[in-house]
């Protein structure tokens, strides 16, 4: 029998977590605990309920249909964002928007579209959030859409390449799964700039639970080179990807990347890929792009259950994309086409290397803060607290001005800020540093490749470097009632039979909050 999502709802029973006594729980039936289960909030310590609904030994079947008819409150809030706050890590505190569009029903499941911003290394996050999200272009594709859009905040501490950011982005996403009627099939990822970045990064580590990526005006290799993660191009054959990039971009120029695009291909990265007239700014191109990028996204719902599945990693926990998840590295030699795709690249982007004050409302710019690092500023003497009023003969009162100065500058060549600095005006003059290449991906740890695939019961894992790895069993994708056989480089390492669990079936749901990937077991693979 086969698991299928059901066209029923079941009411849910939202109730207290806590400790029963023992005439309560002889009382209780399996479906009651489960219903508690479902209704706890995020973080609540659940290991009890989880053995307690697997200790009555219902059929799998039966917890499935349970999960996926679970019924969702309806949202009183709709079309306008909602602000709320989570803990990010030990000490920071920062907002997320989630805005629920007009025709949301939450008996039907609705996309969502999780929306991350630029401008994620700065010391916090502007004063109205709410206003911040709703200007963002992704974030008003949604709406017309009729898309929930999940728009997270970082900052420094939490950018979208570190623990802390990471992690946020996807507690979040679990957090909206429990609270609204989500279509997991149909869960995208965009953003503009470093949440473009970020949307690489995602494809290339992270993508089990989307169903497509937009990247516009980002970097495939920013999560590589400033949040020091390994990142591997061939990943980006598992998921698709809308790149957009621009001639005159003083960041991201097209000329320079549609080098990492066409490395990317080569590697077998699903990518399509525009290049387009303008700067570092969407919005001149968002009134003929976003149509495009709507209707890439509908035609793009996620694979639950890929025939084919290319896995690169050097982390374990970065190890898994969707049914396969690479748990050990070992230290043998690559297999032969095992192939290291990278590129170099000349950095020719100007920084000047300093943190804007948001909170400064006069006129030119205050300075926060200093990256570390071997930036201009430092090298010309600019301090927190100065006042940038000028750069070179230019007068700047905001960043756009500043923009604007950084475009007539070079590689190499000079650049003049003028500062008030307490009752003083400086002007601090230097050089910039020139250019110099890299490496699009950083490469310190020896990875693991695999190239797995499934047909007719069989699964096979063409495999490099590969120590151990598990197959995630769903029953829309191998048969319970027949043996399952796996094969790693043509040697049968598995052949019997699944027994499904309820307990790891719980388990994995609570990680995921995923209603179709209700995966009822795994078969762990040491590779000899």
């Amino acid at each position: 029998m086969r698991c299928m999502r059901l066209g029923w709802v079941l009411p849910v029973v939202l109730v207290a977590v806590g400790t029963l006594t023992a005439p309560q729980a002889a009382a209780r039936t399996w479906e009651g605990a489960l219903d508690e289960l479902l209704a706890a909030p995020p973080g609540a310590d659940v290991a009890a309920l989880v053995t307690e609904v697997a200790a009555a030994r219902p059929a799998w079947t039966d917890v499935a249909a349970r999960i996926q008819a679970a019924g969702f409150p309806d949202v009183q809030v709709r079309g306008v964002p909602i602000v709320r706050t989570t803990a990010v890590g030990d000490t920071v505190e920062l907002p997320w928007v989630l805005v629920v569009p007009e025709s949301y029903d939450p008996q039907v499941p609705t996309p969502l579209l999780v929306v991350l911003h630029g401008g994620v290394s700065q010391a916090g996050v502007g004063e109205d959030p709410a206003a911040e999200a709703m200007e963002n272009d992704l974030v008003g594709l949604a709406a017309r859409e009729g898309w929930l859009a999940l728009h997270p905040f970082g900052q420094i501490g939490a950018t979208w390449w570190d623990e802390a950011g990471m992690a946020n982005i996807r507690n979040l996403v679990r957090t909206v799964k429990r609270e609204c009627n989500v279509d997991d099939d149909r869960v995208w990822m965009g953003g503009i700039s470093d949440g473009a970045s970020a949307s690489f990064l995602h494809a290339m580590v992270a993508p089990s639970d989307y169903a497509a990526f937009v990247a516009l005006h980002g970097h495939m290799g920013v999560g590589s080179l400033d949040g020091g993660l390994p990142t591997y191009a061939p990943n980006l054959s598992n998921t698709p990807v809308y790149a957009v990039t621009t001639f005159d971009d003083g960041l991201y120029p097209s000329r320079i990347m549609r080098r990492t695009i066409d490395m990317a291909r080569l590697a077998g990265a699903d990518v399509l890929y525009r290049e387009l007239p303008g700067t570092h700014d969407f919005s001149p191109n968002a009134a003929t792009e976003l149509p495009r990028i709507a209707a890439f996204l509908d035609r793009h719902p996620r694979d639950p259950f890929p025939a084919r599945i290319t896995w690169e990693t050097a982390r374990p926990e970065f190890g898994a994309c969707r049914w396969l998840a690479v748990d050990r590295v070992s230290l043998d030699e690559p297999e032969p086409w095992h192939h290291d795709f990278n590129v170099a690249l000349e950095d020719e982007a100007i920084t000047i290397g300093f943190l804007p004050d948001e909170r400064y409302e006069g006129e030119g710019i205050l300075v926060g803060s200093l990256p570390d690092g071997d930036y201009p500023a430092r090298r010309i003497g600019l301090a927190p607290g100065d006042v940038i009023v000028a750069a070179g003969a230019r007068t700047v009162g905001s960043m756009d001005d500043l923009y604007e100065y950084k475009t007539t500058l070079r590689r190499g060549g000079p650049i003049s800020i003028t500062v008030v600095r307490g009752a003083q005006r400086l002007v601090l003059e230097g050089r910039l540093p020139e250019a110099a290449a890299y490496n699009v991906f950083k490469r310190e740890l020896p990875s693991a490749l695999a190239v797995a695939s499934w047909s007719a019961n069989r699964v096979d894992v063409r495999a490099s470097r590969v120590g151990a790895f598990r197959v995630l069993v769903h029953p829309d994708m191998l048969r319970l009632e027949e043996n399952v056989v796996v094969a790693v480089n043509g040697e049968t390492v598995f052949d019997g039979r699944v027994t499904p669990d309820v307990g790891f079936l719980l388990r994995n749901f609570l990680e995921t909050r995923d209603r179709r990937l209700l995966y009822v077991a795994e078969i762990p693979v040491s590779v000899p």
